[in-house]
């Protein structure tokens, strides 16, 4: 498992102080985890990779301005639309990721989604996959969807099983020796 995939698990966990809990913050979950990974902090993360991304200036960044973000950052990023919730797109998914990849589910505002699973507004939803817990492959979140499994106390923070998680429209890839 990556350590951004560890690091991930380990919020959802509650095994580390900090995260984000209440739902609507899935970029600020993820960037926590992918800078504690990393050992820097998220806010170098949000001026590393929107610093050319128009972003609403009173929310904590959406996600579709990080998935615009994170195409520009020469990473490997796969644009294909995939429907986990669909027994054959999943077996394509699942061929594709690594733990620690970024998932993303969002269109743009203008655009009509293509799926009923995917996120059809401007916020867009970030997750991380972080491999297979207990036998399924799952992503960790921070989300309001009613899915997936919380630990401890419920709250936002869950690790999700892929094949509940939204239409993935975009998979970014960190390189191991990036840094912000």
């Amino acid at each position: 498992m990556s350590k951004i995939a560890e690091t991930a698990v380990q919020a959802v966990r509650r095994e580390l102080p900090g995260f984000p809990t209440a739902a609507g913050w899935c970029v600020a979950f993820a960037f926590e985890a992918v800078a504690r990974a990393l050992d820097t902090n998220r806010w170098r993360l949000y001026s590393r990779i929107l610093d050319d991304t128009k972003a609403d200036p009173d929310k904590s960044r959406w996600a579709h301005d990080v998935e615009l973000g994170v195409k520009r950052m020469g990473w490997t990023v796969t644009t294909a639309d995939y429907d986990p919730a669909n027994p054959t797109q999943r077996t394509t998914l699942l061929r594709l990721l690594q733990p620690g990849d970024l998932l993303f589910s969002s269109r743009y505002f203008d655009e009509p989604p293509t799926s009923a699973r995917t996120a059809p507004d401007r916020e867009g939803h970030i997750g991380i996959y972080v491999g297979e817990i207990e036998g399924q492959p799952c992503v960790a979140e921070n989300t309001r969807a009613d899915r997936g499994r919380w630990f401890a106390r419920k709250s936002a923070l869950r690790l999700t099983p892929l094949g509940q998680w939204d239409t993935v429209t975009t998979v970014a890839r960190i390189p191991q020796n990036w840094r912000p």
